[in-house]
């Protein structure tokens, strides 16, 4: 979930996991953690990173993109089922990349008058943003009826990019993830009981065999809806490129060549750990049993987004990511206060292990138990109590990496996310 700032805040299963070991944070293992680094060695770091991560964000959504394709040209359930794994997957990276959201405050985006991204948190409400009304794209149960989908306008980008925020209802959101996200499932009416949206594949049927009206509109939405996820990710990759890292005004130079870019990543960790994680997207939900409050509520993968957003935490601290590995927050910090740094290290591998527990129950457990589900379970059992304990370890955490920042001696930035839905 993006936090939105009036609009502008914010495979089979198999696959997924093996995405995961892929793509997943470091430990105190990383051969980086034992000798003397420099920040331009940290900020150097990051930006690999960062372009690993929108690269294969990008190649993802690409391979969502074909599989939608397909799957529009012959909407059968099969095709259906498969274009919804590859929104599964493509999931993986981009989750991880939300660490790099925070930036506006202080100002990493173009300052030459191009036509580059000025912030990853305002490129980002195009697409991830959150929470969405659905009824403004589609039928909804016990809507009026009145939405994008049944009217009448040409439905393109700059059509949809309009929508966002009309009415001046942040949850007016007509891009991104979710919407196509929506578009694959539908709404999820189950409550904690088990079960995601059964959109029907004959949704997209645009001949006589169309269920629900609006067939071809419907297939129009979601074609363009996915190439411009396509054309925003192509877009961030080029901020973050090695050609970038030395073109004034993106985000890699600008980010390089920050005073306060080691503070950044200070306070993206903490306000991605009790901010955002621990408050918006697991407290909320588990304190309110509130499945309108989880992050992907309909397609039940909230387990995959939260455990990803917290990989995404552990990239930051142990400076690796994939096949980048190098210096990271975490060595600066083992160089000035080795105690901070070790309590750090093991809030890190408590809080794994509990994650790695709602994945697990959410992929591979007999029988399976989504996040949406744990909800329901309420406190004394265990799977509702291990995940209400990862929260509360996200926020000593966040309380740690704030006495980590001042450790270094780095300046408190403006950070706060505030929370989905602000």
């Amino acid at each position: 979930m993006s936090k939105i700032k009036g609009f502008l805040a914010v495979v089979a299963p198999i696959a997924v996991v093996s995405i995961i070991t892929a793509c997943g944070g470091g430990g105190s293992s990383s051969s980086t953690a034992d000798r003397s680094v420099s920040a331009a060695d940290v900020k150097s770091n990051y930006v690999d990173i960062a372009y690993a991560m929108y690269s294969d964000s990008l190649s993802t959504a690409e391979s969502l993109q074909t599989a939608i394709t397909t799957f529009l040209a012959t909407p059968t359930e099969d095709n259906l089922e498969l274009a919804r794994a590859a929104y599964k997957a493509a999931r993986v990276p981009y989750q991880q990349s939300e660490i790099l959201r925070w930036d506006t405050d202080i100002t990493l985006g173009s300052n030459t008058g191009d036509a580059g991204i000025e912030s990853v948190d305002e490129w980002e409400g195009q697409v991830n943003a959150w929470p969405l009304a659905e009824g403004l794209i589609d039928y909804v149960e016990g809507g009026d009826g009145n939405n994008i989908i049944s009217g009448v306008a040409t439905i393109d980008s700059a059509y949809l990019m309009a929508q966002n925020g009309i009415d001046d209802n942040d949850a007016n959101v007509a891009t991104g993830v979710h919407a196509i996200e929506f578009l694959l499932w539908g709404q999820d009416l189950n409550g904690t009981e088990a079960g995601s949206g059964e959109r029907l594949a004959t949704d997209y049927n645009t001949d006589a065999g169309c269920t629900n009206g609006n067939c071809d509109r419907r297939a129009l939405y979601l074609q363009v809806a996915t190439d411009l996820l396509v054309s925003d990710l192509t877009s961030m990759v080029a901020e973050w490129s090695p050609a970038a890292e030395s073109t004034d005004g993106t985000l890699a130079y600008n980010f390089l060549n920050h005073d306060d870019a080691i503070a950044y990543i200070a306070g993206s960790m903490k306000v991605m750990a009790d901010d955002e994680l621990a408050g918006a997207r697991m407290g909320s939900a588990l304190e309110l049993g509130d499945t309108e409050e989880e992050h992907d509520c309909f397609s039940d993968l909230s387990h995959v987004a939260i455990y990803n957003n917290f990989q995404g935490i552990k990239n930051a601290f142990y400076g690796t990511y994939g096949t980048v590995s190098g210096a990271s927050f975490g060595t600066l910090l083992k160089q000035t206060d080795s105690n901070t740094y070790s309590t750090i290290d093991a809030a890190f591998t408590s809080i794994e292990a509990k994650m790695a527990a709602i994945q697990t129950l959410g992929e591979t457990a007999d029988p399976i138990l989504k996040f949406d589900q744990i909800i329901g379970l309420g406190a004394g059992n265990e799977h509702y109590d291990n995940a209400n304990a990862a929260s509360l370890e996200l926020v000593e955490l966040g309380i740690e990496l704030d006495l980590a920042r001042q450790a270094l001696a780095l300046a408190e930035l403006n950070t706060g996310g505030g929370g989905d839905g602000d």
